[in-house]
C-alpha cells in the first residue's frame, strides 16, 4: 500500500511539473507509466472480488485512482502540448461504452442476502463482458449485476488497453488485465446505471 501511495504522489508531481520543466521527456513519462502499471498489477492481482477493503487500503487505492484520473484529465485538456506517447496514453486508457459490475459474496457463508448497490465516487472494477464466468466463479449465492453506460464527459480507466499501450510503447510487459475480466475501473454513478439485475 505504501508503494501505491508513492505512485499516487508521483502522478501529482508529474502533473505539477509537466508544463514548466525542461526535464519532462518521453523516458520520464515511460517511468511514470511503469509505476502506474505496477500499482495496477497489484490492484488486479492482490485485491479480491467480493471482499471489502479495510478503510486504510480503500483510502490509498482511492487516492491513486483519483490522481490517475487527474493525470488523464490534465493531459486531455492540454493535448496540443503533449508528446506523441502521452497522446497515445490518453487515447488508449480512456474508455466509453457499456460495462457490467457483479456484486456478490466472497464465500459460501451467509450468501443468501441480496446485495443492494451503493452509488458513490469510489473507483471499482467493471467488465466489458456481460457474462463473465471468471468473475462469477469468484462469487457465491445471490448476485447483483449492474449495467452502466459510460458516456458524456465521463470515462473509465481501461486496464486491458493500458496493458497493450505498455507493451506497444516498450514501457514493459505487464500482466494487468487478468483472465477474461476485461476490466474497466470506474465509480458507481447512479445517473449512468440503466439496469440492475438480481440473479
Amino acid at each position: 500500500m505504501e508503494e501505491i501511495n508513492t505512485v499516487a504522489n508521483y502522478i501529482m508531481f508529474y502533473i505539477e511539473n509537466r508544463y514548466n520543466s525542461e526535464f519532462i521527456d518521453e523516458e520520464l513519462f515511460k517511468e511514470l507509466c511503469r509505476f502506474i502499471a505496477e500499482a495496477l498489477s497489484y490492484w488486479t492481482g492482490k485485491t479480491y472480488v467480493g471482499r471489502k477493503k479495510d478503510s486504510k487500503t480503500q483510502n490509498i487505492v482511492q487516492k491513486f485512482f483519483e490522481n490517475l484520473n487527474y493525470l488523464i484529465k490534465d493531459l486531455s485538456n492540454n493535448e496540443e502540448k503533449l508528446m506523441k506517447i502521452e497522446k497515445d496514453f490518453i487515447n488508449q486508457i480512456k474508455y466509453n461504452g457499456i460495462v457490467y459490475r457483479y456484486l456478490g459474496h466472497p464465500d459460501s457463508i451467509d450468501c443468501k442476502k441480496i446485495i443492494i448497490p451503493e452509488f458513490n465516487n469510489i473507483w471499482v472494477s467493471w467488465s466489458k463482458e456481460k457474462d463473465n464466468s471468471y468473475i462469477e466463479t469468484k462469487l457465491y449465492g445471490k448476485k447483483t449485476r449492474l449495467y452502466c453506460d459510460i458516456k458524456t464527459y465521463y470515462y473509465g480507466i481501461d486496464l486491458e488497453a493500458f496493458q497493450n499501450f505498455c507493451n506497444r510503447n516498450k514501457v514493459g510487459n505487464y500482466y494487468i488485465s487478468r483472465g477474461n475480466e476485461r476490466e474497466v475501473v470506474f465509480p458507481t454513478i447512479k445517473e449512468l446505471i440503466y439496469k440492475i439485475e438480481y440473479i
